[in-house]
C-alpha cells in the first residue's frame, strides 16, 4: 500500500490514508511505503498492526514534479522488495487525484487504484459567482484536460485493475473505457470513536430567524454569493448566515455583503479553534455547504453526523454524500435560479420544523451506513477478494 499523505495524527487526507492502511492490516499482511511526515506516530500504531513501513522522504521543490519524482522512488522500492518477497496485490491510496499516477500498478499483480478525484470542475455559467478566482478555475480545467493525456496517467488508467473514484463528476470525466473497473468510493469517513450527535429539535420558533452556518475555507469554489443572493431573495427576518473560516476570497465576500445591505444577516468570524466549533454546530438549524467544486466535503459531514440538516448542490463529493432524503439538493441551472431555488428551500425549512428533523435524522443514517469505518472495510475486503486469484 502506497500513501503521499498518510498519519494517524494527522487530519484530512492524512487521516485517511491511515484509515486505509488500518483497515487493510485486518484483511492481510500490509507492506506500507509513506513519507516520513508522520514517521513517530506511524511506526508506534503499524507496530501494534503488524504493518511493516518504508518511508521515502519527498525532494525538490513543491508542486507535481516533486510528487512524480517521489512516486517514481516509491516504485523503485516497491519492485526491490516485491523481487525478495512478492506482494499479491498493491493499492494506491493517496494522493486523491488522477493528476499523480500510479506507477506500482506495473508490478504486474492485482491492484487498486483509489479513491481519485479531480475531475470535479465549476460549471461554466457559474464561473462569474468565482470573482477573480474564476481565472485560476480555467487554468485548472486545461491542466486537468492535458493531465489526462499524459502516458504515465493512461498507463496507470489501463494497468490498475480497480479503480476507487471519489464521485460520479469525476468518473465522467475519466475516459469511458474505463468506467467498468470503477467504483463509486467518497474518500471522507467518520471517526468511529466519536459518536454521532444528537437531533434536536428546532430551538427557535417558526417566527424566528433560520441560523444558517458555513463552516470551511473561504475561497471562491465555494461559492457564498449564491447563499448571500438567496438572503437577498427573502424577506427580512427569515434567516441569518455565520461564516467560519479564512481563506482568500473573505475580502470580496465581506465587500458584497456590505453592497448588497445584508451586514446585520451575514456574520464573519473567522478561524476558530476546532474544539469550539461544536457549539457553533450546536447552535445552528441549516448548514450551508454550496461548493461548485468539491471532490469529498469534510465539514459537511461532521454536520451530517452532528444531526444538522444540510443544503448543498448534487455536484462533485457533495453529490455522493446527501441524496434528497438526507438533505436539500439544490440544482445547478443558472446563479439566479439556483439563489431563488436556495431561498425556497430556506422558508420551507423554517415553515416546516417537522421536515427538517426528518433530513437531519437521515443525514445521520447514511453516515452510520456509508461513512463508518466498517463500511470502508467491507469495500475493501469485498474489492480484494473479487480480483484476488483463487488460492
Amino acid at each position: 500500500m502506497t500513501a503521499y499523505a498518510c498519519g494517524p495524527d494527522g487530519t484530512g487526507e492524512h487521516w485517511l490514508g491511515w484509515g486505509w492502511a488500518r483497515e487493510a492490516s485486518r484483511l492481510g499482511h500490509v507492506h506500507l511505503i509513506t513519507t516520513p511526515k508522520y514517521q513517530d506516530s506511524v511506526s508506534i500504531h503499524a507496530k501494534e498492526l503488524g504493518i511493516t513501513c518504508d518511508f521515502i522522504a519527498p525532494e525538490g521543490p513543491d508542486g507535481w514534479g516533486r510528487k512524480l519524482s517521489w512516486q517514481r522512488r516509491v516504485y523503485r522500492q516497491a519492485r526491490e522488495r516485491h523481487l525478495q518477497d512478492p506482494f499479491h496485490l498493491a493499492h494506491q491510496t493517496t494522493f486523491h487525484t488522477f493528476r499523480v499516477p500510479f506507477l506500482c500498478a506495473q508490478l504486474g499483480v492485482p491492484s487498486v487504484w483509489g479513491p481519485i478525484a479531480g475531475g470535479e470542475s465549476v460549471p461554466q455559467k457559474f464561473y462569474g459567482v468565482l470573482g477573480k478566482a474564476q481565472w485560476g478555475e480555467r487554468l485548472r480545467s486545461w491542466i486537468n484536460r492535458l493531465c489526462l493525456r499524459l502516458p504515465s496517467v493512461r498507463q496507470s488508467l489501463s494497468l490498475a485493475t480497480r479503480i476507487f473514484v471519489s464521485n460520479h463528476t469525476t468518473l465522467q470525466f475519466l475516459p469511458a473505457r474505463v468506467h467498468p473497473k470503477c467504483r463509486i468510493v467518497p474518500p471522507n469517513a467518520w471517526d468511529d470513536l466519536i459518536p454521532l450527535g444528537k437531533i434536536q429539535p428546532r430551538a427557535h420558533g417558526p417566527q424566528q430567524p433560520l441560523q444558517l452556518l458555513y463552516v470551511g475555507n473561504c475561497v471562491g469554489t465555494r461559492a457564498l454569493p449564491l447563499i448571500f443572493s438567496a438572503l437577498k431573495m427573502v424577506s427580512s427576518g427569515t434567516a441569518h448566515l455565520k461564516i467560519v473560516g479564512d481563506g482568500p476570497s473573505l475580502p470580496a465576500w465581506k465587500e458584497e455583503v456590505a453592497g448588497l445591505g445584508l451586514s446585520g444577516v451575514v456574520e464573519f468570524l473567522g478561524p476558530q479553534p476546532k474544539e469550539s466549533l461544536g457549539r457553533f454546530y450546536g447552535a445552528a438549524d441549516l448548514f450551508v455547504f454550496p461548493a461548485l467544486r468539491d471532490s469529498g466535503g469534510s465539514a459537511l459531514l461532521e454536520a451530517m453526523g452532528r444531526g444538522l440538516s444540510v443544503l448543498c448542490f448534487p455536484w462533485g463529493g457533495p453529490g455522493e454524500m446527501v441524496d434528497q432524503q438526507s438533505g436539500i439538493l439544490i440544482p445547478l441551472e443558472d446563479p439566479h435560479r439556483t439563489a431563488r431555488a436556495i431561498a425556497a428551500a430556506m422558508e420551507k425549512h423554517r415553515r416546516h420544523p417537522e421536515w427538517a428533523q426528518s433530513l437531519a435524522q437521515k443525514a445521520q443514517e447514511r453516515v452510520r451506513d456509508r461513512f463508518f469505518w466498517k463500511r470502508k472495510a467491507q469495500i475493501l475486503s469485498d474489492t480484494y477478494l473479487e480480483i484476488l486469484p483463487s488460492p
